[in-house]
């Protein structure tokens, strides 16, 4: 398990810029914050930390920003399990019928490899028919 906070990079229209991310548990739930001099800092805090990641991209997305997070790659989507016991800490590599090896969701990754939030939910759907 990777260590917060971690030092990533986000991209847009071929701009890369470095950042930082950082999650925590505190009583009500998960709290994911994303700082870079890029942009104003972002925070979220939902059920797990995997919900809270999705919510700041979704606020980052409009203004075309990638987030260089596993948890953001395409094909990758957390369990019911992983959300509830793990805190969404961890995503599984989506494989028809199965569950494949998983990953950390906060390991960084290239941003240019990942994906929107709802590209990625149509395919876990479609796989796992969430």
């Amino acid at each position: 398990m990777i260590q917060s906070p971690q030092s990533i990079r986000v991209a847009r229209a071929g701009e890369q810029a470095e950042a930082a991310i950082a999650w925590r548990y505190e009583e009500r739930g998960w709290v994911v914050e994303l700082s870079s001099p890029a942009f104003e800092t972002v925070v979220a805090r939902e059920s797990d930390a995997f919900e809270a990641l999705c919510r700041i991209r979704r606020q980052l997305e409009p203004d075309g920003w990638r987030v260089g997070v596993a948890g953001a790659l395409p094909g990758v989507w957390p369990s019911g399990m992983a959300r509830d016991q793990g805190g969404g800490l961890t995503v599984y590599r989506l494989e028809p019928g199965e569950l494949a090896p998983y990953v950390d969701t906060f390991s960084p990754v290239d941003p240019a490899t990942v994906t929107t939030v709802a590209l990625q939910e149509a395919e876990a759907d479609r796989v796992w028919g969430l």
